[in-house]
């Protein structure tokens, strides 16, 4: 009895025209794909904001560490040996404190403090980001008394987005107490 139902309804439903036309089809067809290609973009959109807002927070909070370590250092140095001579400006800056050596030095993209007396090495920069351009400038005051060490450099994020790679320049002058 439930079989003849089921085949009276499917043959009253294909008498009546029940069912999708073609164009019904096509139709739905392009508004799914409308809606997919639209998700699409919004999903690539999410994408490459994330990438830029990675980037860019790598390479300021690096630059922020660097700056902040640097200064702490020289407010802490005695006495400088490289640069030699006022004036005199180079990729590397070494500095005595406390009877230590210490010494910054750029090494395949990477900021390094090393510490010559113990035989130490920290990496300043994190796995995100390279340091291009360093350049340490030893200045003073008229006097002579107060050494002062300016210090540039370039961070790039290793992150790539759209645009290109996040690049900043860092500059700062910190004197000796």
């Amino acid at each position: 009895m439930f079989i003849y139902k089921k085949k009276n309804f499917i043959k009253r439903l294909m008498k009546n025209g029940a069912g999708f036309t073609l164009i019904e089809t096509l139709l739905y067809m392009g508004i799914f794909s409308i809606l997919i290609i639209v998700l699409f973009t919004l999903l690539t959109s999410i994408f490459d904001v994330q990438l830029e807002s990675q980037s860019t927070a790598a390479v300021a909070s690096d630059g922020r560490f660097i700056l902040n370590r640097f200064a702490y250092d020289i407010r802490k140095a005695e006495s400088f040996t490289s640069p030699a001579s006022i004036g005199g400006q180079g990729p590397i800056l070494e500095f005595q404190t406390g009877g230590m050596t210490y010494s910054y030095t750029i090494s395949n993209g990477n900021l390094i403090l090393t510490n010559s007396t113990l035989g130490t090495a920290d990496q300043l920069n994190s796995y995100n980001t390279t340091l291009s351009d360093v350049n340490f400038l030893r200045l003073s005051d008229t006097n002579s008394e107060h050494d002062t060490i300016s210090f540039s450099f370039t961070l790039e994020s290793k992150t790539q987005k759209r645009g290109g790679a996040a690049e900043q320049n860092f500059k700062t002058t910190v004197g000796k107490r």
